[in-house]
């Protein structure tokens, strides 16, 4: 099947509001790769993830802030008699972008709220406390380029 790039913002920021789970790409020291899977949010035009204030990925953006994030979205798998005609249909998002580390209480709360209403929609849940702010490293990705794709019928 043939596929698509994506070009429309909407589209790009539907994959990204849709998606559920993102690779997170930086560099290390020594100029190799490293990437992990992060949960995630698209907030205000950017990328914003939770993890631990001190560890591999934010030595690397401190590094250097330069990274990549890409998140997928599988809406069917293609079962076929013969295995050429086996197929996967996705959309997908690559970004290139800098990332910094948030320091900022209210920022932290704000992209905590996020993240918490992205993955418990439907749900009355609290917000978090100060001191789970205090102690919750929050990534923010600022958008350099931004492109998609997709496997089409």
């Amino acid at each position: 099947m043939p596929k698509k790039w994506i070009t429309e913002r909407s589209e790009l920021e539907s994959i990204l509001t849709e998606g559920v789970v993102g690779a997170f790409a930086t560099i290390n020291e020594d100029g190799s790769p490293y990437i992990v899977t992060v949960n995630y949010v698209y907030h205000n035009s950017k990328i914003y993830f939770h993890c631990a204030l001190k560890g591999k990925k934010l030595d690397n953006i401190i590094h250097d802030p330069r990274v990549c994030f890409e998140v997928h979205v599988i809406d069917r798998i293609i079962i076929a008699k013969k295995a050429d005609d086996v197929s996967v249909r996705y959309r997908s998002v690559v970004i290139n972008g800098h990332a910094k580390i948030i320091s900022d209480p209210k920022l932290k709360e704000e992209a905590l709220i996020a993240l918490t209403a992205k993955y418990t929609e439907g749900h009355d849940v609290l917000p978090p406390s100060p001191e789970c702010i205090a102690h919750t490293g929050i990534v923010e990705i600022e958008i350099d380029e931004i492109t998609g794709k997709c496997n089409v019928d």
